[in-house]
């Protein structure tokens, strides 16, 4: 079921399977920033990664020397979550565990995302509380996708992701298997910006584990769109665009509280760089927001 929440400004669609973000219209000007999720390109707005981030070697964790087999990105964001709270402006969404996670991830949480629209800018918070008796391990992020080429005339190279400054990010490197390696390369930037390319997804996602800054913007210099993303909660970044061949006019900006698996790392999840414990009876509050300006 889909829900909005909306102000003067924008109006705001996440559905609740998988409390994924579908739409943030302009109600001036009818511009949509959020993809689309062609299906002949990428059927996905923006998911919610829970309770891990990317993909894991053999599909395989172990909690306490025990194994557990779970989906890429985990559960998350194919599940219905129960919106328990709803205001013109806000609305809360939240999973608990059954009988299918717990085949999974053997943990009893609670995940609440809460989206709250502040003028021009959307919030959302990811809070994970510790229902269980043991340490609970886990780790969440986005996956946001936002259209480029908004205006007639324009092309997905017109946009950059900003990064106020600098010559180069360095993204980890992955080896075959598409787990994370030591290893970094060096991407050019121009001016601090990165250039939007279909090419510069051809290794898959650029994975930044050292940025200084908590906040980058995509925009054009053709027109006045800015999306701006911060997210000083989340230690690290992805960026990613479905290698094609051509342009795909969308690019996701994707907050991730932990890396994904790397090729150097034993399969036990409280090994994973980044990954989050709560000690029972705990919860925990990771946000980032975007803020759109035309």
């Amino acid at each position: 079921m889909q829900y909005t929440i909306q102000n003067e400004q924008f109006a705001v669609v996440i559905d609740s399977k998988g409390a994924e973000l579908c739409s943030m219209k302009s109600r001036r000007s009818g511009t949509e920033y959020v993809w689309q999720a062609d299906p002949a390109v990428w059927a996905r707005h923006a998911p919610i990664l829970f309770p891990i981030v990317g993909r894991l070697k053999d599909k395989t964790y172990t909690v306490g020397g025990t194994a557990h087999t779970i989906t890429q990105h985990g559960f998350g964001r194919d599940l219905e979550f129960s919106c328990t709270a709803q205001t013109e402006t806000s609305v809360d969404f939240t999973l608990l565990p059954s009988a299918y996670t717990r085949e999974m991830y053997p943990f009893d949480f609670a995940l609440t995302v809460r989206y709250t629209l502040d003028g021009a800018t959307l919030k959302k918070e990811h809070i994970t509380k510790n229902n269980d008796s043991c340490a609970l391990y886990y780790e969440v992020g986005g996956h946001d996708a936002y259209n480029v080429a908004l205006e007639a005339g324009e092309t997905m190279a017109d946009y950059y992701v900003d990064f106020g400054g600098g010559d180069a990010i360095y993204p980890l490197v992955n080896d075959k298997r598409l787990m994370i390696t030591r290893e970094k390369r060096a991407v050019p930037l121009t001016g601090g910006r990165l250039y939007l390319t279909d090419e510069l997804f051809a290794l898959d996602a650029l994975i930044l584990d050292d940025l200084q800054t908590r906040s980058v913007c995509v925009k054009s210099d053709k027109s006045a769109h800015c999306i701006r993303m911060d997210f000083a909660d989340f230690p690290y970044l992805g960026i990613w665009s479905k290698y094609t061949g051509e342009a795909t006019n969308y690019v996701c900006i994707e907050p991730w509280s932990t890396l994904p698996d790397a090729a150097y790392l034993d399969h036990a999840l409280e090994n994973k760089i980044g990954v989050r414990c709560l000690k029972p009876g705990e919860s925990e509050t990771l946000t980032f927001s975007t803020t759109i300006t035309e």
